[in-house]
């Protein structure tokens, strides 16, 4: 039920906002959204427990690693994908951002664990490249838009909003999780953080909703199509690299899982801190969490047969 609230809210918003606009669009006027924002960032630091963290010395080059590839290299792999596709310009924004964003907030961690991984590598290179990922991507964007035409950022003025609208409200869940007495697992604040994506993007392509006239099957096409390969070719080279460290498997599925994957949330805030209108651009967002959600669903199951079965296999040669 939980893995599904998120894309079946996503959907629904797509829904209302195409038949229905006009509410959302007076909500986003309003100034709401960057208050959906601060609410998602400030619950999963009361969600985050920083206790037990793994110190050892091949776990902190996986991060290192994991970083670089997640927040450094992926950006200029979605300005060629955007470029390849020939993407028009509020696409190309779309693409570049999901790109440039940090991990996935809670789905590699899921996975990583129902894939036999470790969880807990998963779970704290996820921390660590979305506080450092405030820091990068206002640069990494400042590089990779204006090489795509796309528009012109202060990379400053967008550090200091996303430090106001993520980072902050994520350090004071964390404080508050040491002050107050609620379960970070109440049902609640287990479903509140996803309920504000979907109604952020709701009101967000409810202001745009002539993007949805515009939108025709090629445009799309090529949208999945770039997504898919930002996304699989991010998971290429992250299985590469951690063969290349020897990686023991359980540690090389949370690299490629958090290293590949693509943040929601953060992607929202980012596109809310422009200012502009970003209908198309959300869009895009949108459809890559989608594809990432679906292509990555269809894995554990195989990954943790084929290393069930490698095992069986070494038990009988020893």
């Amino acid at each position: 039920m939980k893995s599904a609230f998120l894309p079946a809210g996503l959907v629904l918003a797509f829904i209302i906002a195409w038949l229905q606009p006009l509410p959302g669009a007076q909500l986003k006027e309003a100034g709401l959204i960057p208050w959906m924002v601060v609410s998602i960032f400030l619950i999963n630091g009361y969600q985050t427990n920083l206790s037990e963290l793994p110190r050892s010395r091949i776990f902190l080059l996986a991060v290192l690693v994991g970083g670089l590839i997640n927040l450094v290299l992926s950006p200029f792999i979605g300005l060629a994908a955007a470029s390849l596709a020939g993407l028009s310009v509020g696409a190309s924004l779309g693409l570049i951002v999901k790109a440039t964003v940090p991990s996935t907030l809670s789905t590699c961690i899921v996975l990583t664990q129902l894939s036999g991984g470790y969880a807990l590598w998963a779970l704290v290179m996820t921390i660590v490249l979305n506080i450092v990922g405030v820091f990068s991507i206002p640069f990494m964007l400042q590089l990779t838009l204006e090489q795509a035409g796309a528009i012109s950022i202060d990379p400053l003025a967008l550090l200091w909003k996303l430090m106001l609208m993520v980072l902050l409200p994520f350090l004071a869940g964390l404080l508050l999780r040491r002050l107050a007495t609620v379960d970070p697992q109440h049902l609640l604040l287990q479903y509140l953080p996803s309920s504000c994506v979907i109604l952020t993007v709701w009101m967000s392509l409810s202001s745009s909703s002539e993007v949805f006239a515009q939108l025709e099957l090629k445009s799309l096409t090529l949208i999945a199509l770039a997504s898919v390969a930002v996304h699989l070719l991010l998971m290429l080279i992250a299985w590469l690299a951690g063969r290349l460290m020897r990686l023991e498997w359980q540690a090389l599925v949370a690299l490629v899982f958090t290293a590949s994957q693509k943040t929601l949330p953060v992607a929202v805030s980012v596109l809310a801190a422009l200012n502009q209108s970003l209908g198309e651009a959300l869009l895009v967002c949108v459809t890559f969490h989608f594809l990432q959600l679906f292509i990555d669903s269809l894995l554990p199951g195989r990954i943790r047969r084929r290393m069930e079965g490698l095992s069986q296999q070494n038990r009988v040669n020893s």
